[in-house]
């Protein structure tokens, strides 16, 4: 029940960036006939075009699924339920997901489709191809983790507004701190979009992926302690 009440809480959002993950490379392609532009650039549009939609979704995706769940008004009335506190916060976190995925997937075929349609070739190999099926996929753990964060500190701190921005100031601090651990110390902290070291690519996103899911673990911890 608390997880149908999820998604129609932000079906509008999803719907929404769902339609645009379907219509812009089409868009795209249907405004740049004849100029040679696609055949030319489809593939690294393409892929400007899914990082720029998922990178954003997971932003704003992760405040509005958090703020419907843990507004003020809202955890008086769940947490009297007998459900416990993490099931809230997991059953929320997961729905977002599971909507970032469609709507990843949704363009990801949307522009696969658009590429065979308006060019001479396919460009198969540019879009699901070995290589770039994994950087779809290194991408995607990277706008999980952007998704988790953003999710854990609005619901730790009850406001959309505050929750992206606390999201926006870590991961901009922490690339801050990479930077300077680098330039400064010599230290080479991983970006949150490179792999770690030279740990192989599977390893590497499981190890993003963990710290993605601590976020929410995080924000597990401090739901659990908040007074209603």
């Amino acid at each position: 029940m608390y997880l149908w009440k999820c998604w129609r809480e932000t079906r509008l959002f999803g719907i929404v960036f769902l339609g645009i993950a379907a219509a812009v490379m089409p868009l795209a392609a249907a405004l740049t006939t004849g100029t040679q532009l696609l055949e030319e650039f489809g593939g690294p549009a393409f892929q400007f075009t899914l990082e720029s939609l998922l990178a954003g979704t997971a932003l704003w995706l992760g405040a509005i699924v958090a703020l419907h769940g843990f507004d003020n008004r809202t955890v008086q009335f769940l947490f009297t339920k007998p459900r416990s506190r993490a099931y809230f916060v997991w059953a929320g976190w997961a729905v977002g997901a599971i909507e970032l995925l469609v709507i990843g997937l949704v363009n990801l075929y949307a522009g696969w489709l658009t590429l065979s349609r308006f060019t001479s070739h396919a460009l198969t190999d540019e879009v699901f191809g070995p290589q770039a099926l994994q950087e779809h996929l290194d991408f995607f753990i990277v706008c999980l983790l952007i998704y988790s964060l953003t999710y854990a500190c609005t619901a730790m701190l009850r406001n959309g507004l505050n929750g992206l921005a606390a999201s926006i100031g870590i991961w901009g601090g922490y690339d801050l701190l990479v930077f300077l651990a680098r330039w400064r110390w010599n230290i080479h902290l991983p970006f949150i979009y490179e792999r770690m070291g030279s740990l192989p690519a599977g390893i590497s996103n499981l190890l993003w992926t963990l710290v993605g899911l601590s976020f929410v673990f995080a924000g597990q911890f401090v739901v659990e302690r908040s007074e209603v």
